[in-house]
């Protein structure tokens, strides 16, 4: 800024000082010319009229001291940054110049004196103005062109506000459609929002669109920020007046604000549709896990693709910080067509529901190759029809496991017999008799778990463990409540994994159709050939490689309740030694066992039934 020594020093004017202020620290906007009798004459004038402004006295006509003195008080009474008495060709002579200077210093102005014309005076002051104000304009455009590359940034908002606040000296404060306080900076002047309250509602209700207020240590500038689409306000404080430099950065600042507010709007109302988007995937997927198709095909047709009838169920497991990128070339590589999910339980894992039109496995053979080119592992399922896409699920789980263990990263189900498929036609009555107790609860209060609710609790948390709140959206005291309650009716410590085991395959029979009778007792369901086939089947890798470990491993962490505490110090080893051997058996037989849905219960039937 110009203050008045370096004005006087730069328009050669060679005026004497008189006194008053120390000139280093006055600074002067513009200049302004006035006869000694005209000023002394006007009885009211504006406190702030002349602030920093340069009083030019034109003393013509050599008028007298007592009106210099009267002129030199009313340039004090107008907040002038100096007064120059112009005396012209005739010179100071007659001037008192002591009296001058003890005015001066009384009221603590500056007060010069130069014997040339006003006009001279004035255009000299005014060339150095305004070749000072050149070099402030260019700068205001560097400053323009720093706020634009700051709005592109992600916390633009907040950058412009504290780049304008830098700029005019003051504070920067961005109301919301309320007129609530978004952001501020320095700090939020709340006196001052109280005290111009009445302007600030005027353009926060969009009455007008700008508005100002002199307050007594400030100045308020209040203007709307884009419009209606918008209804935020900006609200600038300082102590100077707004000069029209000022006011016109303050507006092409308001327009990057607008902007970089549509833009968050935009961001933000982009979040809510994707979280909207995964939220609604994450109902279809719990309807057909829970068998209920019809009303996940209406929910899947409300948003798209629509759910083919018969499906093959993949699962990819990568860095949770990539499933975005995971997500899209899942997209890409089913031409659009297929489900994809978000797993609710695994934040790494990625469900998706390719559709089956063909023998031909176009998805999984891309899914293949981006396995075996990125960090990711891919497991997939058989071809199952839409309403038994939770065995679909189970199987692309297990298959995960297999993969994982693999140079390729990619392993696709191979089915060794089902347990639950040869069962199911003589098991309806033991199973309907087991979970007779949970199946006809009903509950005391209306906003107590109803039978379906416990069922599908305890079926998630057969699957997920812990997990299962996750799954099913509930707090973790919540999941706990609700399987004090199942242990209660049905009258099982949970904790054991022969009771999971038979609830497990309790509820997998009914869920598919079968008859009435077949024997009461599970172990007439077991007592068949096929049954005694197939878990012959499932231990047989195990026993072609090496039973004495992987067999004695596998029956102790089973009587152990598949915990890995107990498991290892029951085998002498450590936990990752353990862990480490499990691991092994996974990939020999196929299944997944450490993590859920595990077969770890197919495995307890199997080892039982091997046994008798």
């Amino acid at each position: 800024m110009l203050t008045l020594s370096a004005l006087v020093k730069q328009s050669a004017l060679g005026p004497w000082p008189l006194g008053g202020e120390a000139t280093d620290a006055v600074v002067v906007e513009s200049a302004f010319i006035v006869s000694a009798v005209d000023l002394a004459g006007w009885s009211q004038i504006d406190a702030d009229a002349f602030r920093r402004v340069l009083v030019i006295v034109s003393l013509s006509g050599e008028p007298p001291q007592d009106r210099i003195e009267a002129a030199v008080r009313q340039a004090v009474r107008a907040d002038a940054a100096g007064v120059v008495l112009a005396t012209g060709s005739s010179g100071a002579g007659s001037l008192e110049s002591d009296a001058l200077r003890v005015l001066a210093r009384c009221h603590g102005i500056a007060l010069l004196i130069a014997q040339e014309d006003p006009s001279q005076v004035w255009m000299r002051a005014m060339r150095v103005i305004r070749k000072e104000r050149e070099p402030a304009t260019r700068h205001t455009g560097v400053e323009l062109r720093e706020m634009q590359r700051e709005s592109t940034r992600p916390d633009g908002l907040k950058r412009l506000l504290r780049r304008l606040a830098r700029q005019v000296g003051g504070s920067a404060v961005l109301l919301g459609q309320e007129g609530a306080p978004l952001h501020a900076f320095p700090e939020l002047p709340a006196d001052v929002l109280q005290e111009a309250a009445t302007e600030i509602e005027r353009v926060v209700t969009r009455e007008i669109r700008a508005a100002a207020a002199d307050l007594q240590d400030c100045v308020v500038h209040v203007q709307s920020i884009g419009g209606d689409e918008t209804g935020a306000t900006l609200v600038v404080v300082r102590k100077e007046r707004f000069s029209p430099a000022v006011r016109e950065l303050v507006t092409d600042v308001s327009r990057l604000l607008a902007l970089c507010w549509r833009v968050d709007d935009l961001s933000r109302r982009q979040r809510r549709a994707d979280l909207a988007d995964t939220r609604i995937r994450e109902v279809v997927l719990q309807l057909l896990m829970t068998g209920n198709v019809q009303a996940a095909r209406r929910v899947a047709g409300a948003l798209g693709p629509s759910l083919s009838e018969r499906i093959r169920v993949y699962v990819m497991a990568g860095p949770p910080d990539d499933r975005d990128r995971l997500v899209a070339h899942c997209e890409r590589a089913s031409g659009g067509r297929a489900w994809i999910i978000r797993c609710p339980v695994y934040v790494g894992h990625i469900i998706i529901l390719a559709p089956v039109t063909d023998e031909v496995d176009e998805v999984g053979d891309v899914l293949q190759v981006y396995a075996g080119q990125v960090n990711v592992d891919v497991g997939g399922s058989t071809t199952v029809a839409l309403r038994e896409m939770a065995s679909g699920y189970t199987q692309a789980f297990h298959a995960l496991a297999v993969a994982q263990g693999n140079a390729g990263r990619f392993a696709r189900f191979s089915p060794r017999g089902d347990l639950v498929a040869l069962v199911r036609s003589r098991g309806h009555e033991w199973a309907r008799s087991t979970l007779e107790p949970l199946t006809a609860y009903r509950p005391h209060r209306a906003q107590d778990p109803d039978s379906a609710e416990l069922i599908t609790t305890l079926r998630s948390w057969l699957d997920f463990y812990g997990g299962a709140a996750r799954q099913l959206k509930i707090h973790r005291n919540t999941l706990a409540a609700r399987l004090r309650h199942i242990e209660h009716l049905l009258g099982h410590p949970l904790d054991d994994i022969e009771t999971q085991s038979k609830f497990y395959l309790a509820l997998h029979i009914l869920d598919g159709p079968g008859e009435d009778g077949g024997p009461p007792t599970l172990e007439a369901v077991l007592d068949d050939p096929d049954v005694r086939r197939w878990a012959g089947i499932q231990v047989t890798p195990l026993l072609r490689r090496d039973p004495e470990l992987f067999m004695n491993t596998l029956r102790v962490w089973l009587d152990n309740n598949a915990g890995l505490d107990a498991t290892a110090s029951a085998l002498g080893i450590s936990v990752p030694g353990a862990r480490k051997r499990l691991t092994r058996i996974e990939e020999i037989i196929g299944h997944s066992l450490l993590s859920g849905p595990s077969a770890r219960y197919e495995m307890w039937f199997a080892l039982r039934v091997h046994d008798v």
